[in-house]
């Protein structure tokens, strides 16, 4: 008797599954091929439901990605091309240590797709130089995906195909499901770097301008005994091609990058220093009753008397390579000054958390089915805090100043003009928690009154559900629509899906969606029937994943700068405005008839009766406009009668 076999997943499936799994964090939309301009010029929301048409999703978040995305096409060179591509390539990221998953096109073409490791993500300006790497060495590779840090994407396994038909995923959904879980290991990329010989160190990133560590801060020891901490050290033996020429010199016809013994000995000392080795050490396995002398020894003895001081040239180039490229992919951790989270429960006194609980539910039922309420929550909680860090109260009222910059830093670094553009509606808006006190003055800004006197909600249990604490930055990558629900299970405790739903004041089927997000990120895990809990990951190694410490560190730096442009320009309008009142002030600017007798002439009287008849002159250098100007500008004032 015989089995039949299980059904293989449909497209339906396999797009379901994997799409959310590839789709770089925080990219909500996917972009759908149009056949007017043949391209993937239309974008649409990214759903569960399989598209009609070609679709692909990004894959760099603020120009960072979690994803080695390779296309390999077969328009040029032919499928059998693609095919040998495709099989070196996954054998070397392989051996790096990497994760494969493989679809095929109905062209013949095909996508290799490498998670990275859990935890970490690479820049633009990392993938850029890798992927040329590859390029030089695999002819069908496509590196336009991985080019453009904006609109770069790739189409996942089960999408449709120009061509036809569907994407075919390679191997079974489990795997590649446990691919995306499992992910690859966290020196995948330097190690792919040092096996296609990348030793030159890659252009700095210029959204990244934090100072460049120096070689000496991963090293120890002294002199020709310096080596590798051993918090960097590597503790897997030597790939098989570069231990057979580090002993023998034979160059392994599988490393399409060793082109001459050049390329073969700095692979072997790279290797090596990586693993522990010291210039003496490298000195005394190349002796004549070394292991390495008939290998790598040989391999300098072409330079004669100056063999050492070559081999102490490679030494150093090597560990300023790994310095700046291998050992950089596992920074330390950041400290910051003030970190969201901590102990469970409610925080912060129970006045603002009275006031932040119905400014919330005013929010949710003002902005009830939009997006937008998520962001208005997010400058709500930004200017509590602020309240809180350095507002005052009065007469019950709390009062706080704080531009838009300075807004823009504690609600998870949404842009200054966003703060600027919410704040604005909210003022105008009517039964809206915030009342705009006072208008900014020179460097001073908006003063907000936070109100309750709209009462939209008296339940106790919604301020306790309330914390006084800045919105962390990571939700500035993950999206502000998933802040609350992740808070209520994080730091209120709620489990059960239903409680949670209600408690966000979300329908079922969005806090669905909102949860299976949070789950691919690893920040929500799944416990049982109906209930949900913590997942492994937090906000705080999300945020060192894609270095918001840095950008917000760039943020502060602008803000800086504006603001010493700001001052400037005032003091300037201050010092223009005192000359003109001292010209003003002077006898020959009013001209008196003392220092102008001929203006008592006949024809002098009667300009001023014609001129007198209408009014006064407007003077612009007068005392008189120099107020209306200052009242106007200042305080907001304006001519209502002339």
């Amino acid at each position: 008797m015989t089995v039949a076999a299980a059904p293989a997943h449909t497209p339906e499936q396999v797009w379901k599954r994997l799409t959310p799994l590839i789709a770089a964090p925080g990219r909500s939309r996917m972009r759908l091929w149009s056949p007017d301009t043949e391209k993937f010029s239309d974008t649409t929301k990214r759903t569960d439901r399989l598209p009609t048409r070609p679709a692909a999703v990004y894959l760099y978040t603020r120009r960072r990605t979690t994803l080695l995305a390779l296309d390999f096409d077969a328009k040029r060179h032919g499928p059998a091309a693609v095919e040998t591509d495709i099989a070196t390539a996954t054998a070397w990221i392989t051996e790096c240590g990497g994760v494969v998953v493989t679809d095929r096109s109905s062209s013949g073409g095909a996508h290799l797709l490498c998670p990275l490791a859990i935890g970490t993500t690479a820049s633009h300006d990392e993938m850029v130089p890798l992927v040329r790497l590859l390029a030089a060495r695999l002819p069908t590779l496509d590196i336009t995906p991985n080019t453009n840090a904006e609109t770069g994407c790739i189409t996942p396994p089960g999408s449709p195909c120009r061509e036809g038909g569907y994407r075919m995923l390679t191997g079974s959904l489990h795997q590649a499901v446990d691919a995306f879980t499992t992910r690859s290991a966290p020196d995948l990329l330097p190690r792919l770097s040092m096996l296609l010989g990348a030793f030159k160190t890659p252009p700095r990133d210029q959204h990244n301008q934090t100072p460049p560590t120096t070689v000496g801060d991963y090293l120890e020891g002294h002199g020709d005994d310096q080596r590798l901490r051993p918090e960097y050290l590597r503790t897997d033996p030597l790939p098989v091609e570069v231990a057979d020429y580090a002993a023998s010199g034979t160059i392994a016809p599988t490393r399409p990058t060793w082109q001459s013994n050049h390329e073969a000995r700095m692979s072997v000392v790279t290797h090596a220093l990586a693993r522990g080795h010291s210039l003496n050490t490298l000195r005394t396995m190349i002796a004549p009753d070394g292991p390495w002398h008939h290998g790598l020894g040989a391999a300098y003895q072409r330079y004669h008397h100056r063999a050492d001081q070559a081999l102490s040239r490679d030494v150093a180039k090597a560990f300023h390579w790994l310095a700046t490229n291998a050992l950089k992919s596992s920074p330390p951790r950041h400290k910051r000054k003030y970190s969201p989270g901590g102990q469970q429960g409610p925080r912060g006194p129970l006045a603002l958390r009275l006031w932040l609980a119905n400014a919330i539910a005013w929010a949710d039922r003002e902005f009830a089915g939009k997006r937008y309420r998520w962001t208005v929550q997010a400058v709500l909680q930004s200017l509590a805090f602020h309240a809180l860090l350095n507002g005052e109260q009065r007469a019950g009222t709390w009062l706080v100043g704080a531009g838009g910059r300075t807004l823009s830093l504690a609600s998870g670094l949404l842009s200054e003009d966003t703060i600027w553009r919410v704040l604005a509606d909210l003022r105008e808006r009517e039964g809206s928690p915030i009342l705009l006190a006072r208008r900014h003055m020179g460097i001073e800004a908006d003063v907000y009154a936070l109100t309750s006197q709209n009462r939209i909600t008296q339940d106790p249990t919604q301020a306790e559900r309330c914390r006084i604490e800045a919105v962390h930055d990571a939700w500035n990558v993950l999206g502000h629509h998933l802040r609350r629900v992740y808070e209520l299970v994080a730091h209120h405790g709620l489990t059960r899906r239903a409680d949670l739903y209600a408690a966000a004041r979300i329908a079922p089927a969005t806090g669905d969606a909102m949860v299976t997000e949070l789950q691919i990120v690893g920040l929500l895990t799944k416990t049982g029937r109906g209930t949900i809990g913590l997942g492994p990951t937090t906000l705080n190694a999300i945020a060192d994943r894609h270095h918001l410490h840095d950008t917000r560190q760039a943020r502060l730096a602008r803000h800086r700068e504006e603001r010493a442009a700001w001052r400037a320009w005032l003091l300037e309008r201050e010092h223009q405005r005192d000359e003109m009142l001292v010209v003003a002030e002077t006898p020959a600017a009013t001209g008196t008839p003392t220092d102008h007798p001929a203006q008592d002439s006949d024809e002098h009287r009667a300009w001023l009766d014609s001129v007198m008849a209408t009014g006064p002159p407007d003077d612009p250098y007068s005392a008189e406009s120099h107020a209306i100007e200052m009242v106007a500008d200042l305080l907001g004032g304006r001519i209502i009668a002339a």
